[in-house]
């Protein structure tokens, strides 16, 4: 069952790596920050902007990409970084594969 759910929840992130085209130019830079996984003020002060900006960059980006934690966000901004996009695909639909 543990294993189950963290199958769904690697499907919700990784289904929402093409969706990072729907980012302003700005929304990518924080996005791509979100990797770092560090706090708001840290990006804030970056990115020379309120860290009030930040939070509203954050949510915007949430949104758009249908991700409902910054987990989510920080995960789906690794693998959008580093290129782990192929591989992420190919191990949910293995487990997805030995799931049934």
């Amino acid at each position: 069952m543990d294993r189950l759910i963290a199958v769904k929840s690697t499907e919700v992130w990784v289904a929402a790596l093409p969706r990072v085209d729907r980012l302003t130019s700005r929304e990518r830079e924080v996005f791509a920050l979100l990797s770092q996984g560090v706090s708001n003020q840290a990006l804030a002060d970056s990115l020379y902007v309120s860290e009030r900006t930040v939070r509203a960059h954050i949510s915007n980006i949430s949104e758009k990409l249908e991700l409902d934690s910054r987990l989510q966000l920080c995960l789906a901004s690794h693998s959008h970084n580093f290129g782990c996009r192929a591989a992420l695909a190919k191990t949910v639909a293995d487990d997805n594969s030995g799931a049934s």
